[in-house]
């Protein structure tokens, strides 16, 4: 599988070095026409720096590693039409206002879903800092990624590239639990300010174990998964292994 990457900046370059290591093929571009390999991403021959058009084209999973605003203006310019129904990830995180409460009106990740209609948007990686892409492990447990979105078949396959990062990601609904995203990494951000932690944070949600819920995974070079597949339900990873099943969490019993 081909990841593309849309953002050159620190968490792109810090991306695409996590999927180089793991033997992933990667295409990559920034807001600019330059496609010069920076020297950062030099010693890795899986990360190939082309026009932003290639990697669109090009990529079999597309990554939004941008400023939010930047997103949106390649958007309203066309460069994201041609999605051919393919998965997109949106890591951003639109600008927080201070006096104004973030809510359902103000997602980002909703935005993004109405503009990309040729796209199945999911809501992932925005409360992930750089420095913990490529080592996403604290206190010996891994990080926990939440992601959202509308189509099963693309959180299946955001999950499968998640455990390849080494993530335990945890399905959280519908693209409309955005907002709960953006805001949990407006929090995060704000504990690393205030602790000084220089992007090493992260959180582990325990979730019960439930092996007897149906299973659906897929893997990188995996194909998509069939109808059949995308009508089971995703099972919650369990708390002691990175690699469990994607899911919901139960229902508290009565």
């Amino acid at each position: 599988m081909i990841v593309g990457i849309l953002g050159r900046g620190r968490m792109g370059s810090a991306l695409a070095r996590a999927l180089a290591v793991h033997g992933q093929s990667v295409l990559i571009a920034g807001r600019t026409h330059a496609v010069r390999q920076p020297p950062v991403l030099a010693s890795h021959s899986e990360i190939h720096c082309v026009p932003a058009s290639t990697v669109v084209a090009g990529a079999d999973l597309l990554v939004l590693m941008l400023p939010f605003a930047a997103a949106v203006e390649l958007a309203l310019d066309g460069l994201l039409d041609d999605g051919r129904g393919r998965t997109v990830i949106d890591a951003t995180n639109p600008p927080q206002s201070p006096v104004e409460p973030a809510g359902r009106g103000r997602s980002g990740g909703r935005l993004l879903a109405e503009l990309l209609p040729r796209w199945r948007v999911v809501k992932a990686l925005n409360t992930v800092p750089a420095g913990m892409l490529g080592e996403p492990v604290l206190g010996g447990r891994a990080v926990t990624v939440p992601l959202a979105g509308d189509h099963p078949p693309a959180k299946i396959e955001s999950a499968g590239l998640l455990r390849g990062l080494g993530f335990v990601p945890v399905d959280v609904g519908g693209i409309d639990r955005a907002p709960a995203l953006e805001s949990l990494a407006e929090l995060l951000m704000a504990i690393d300010n205030q602790h000084a932690l220089r992007g090493r944070l992260g959180f582990c949600l325990a979730l019960p174990d439930q092996a007897a819920m149906a299973q659906t995974s897929t893997t990188w070079g995996g194909r998509a998964p069939g109808p059949a597949a995308e009508r089971q339900r995703l099972a919650p990873p369990a708390a002691e292994s990175i690699r469990s099943p994607l899911g919901r969490p139960p229902r508290p019993s009565r």
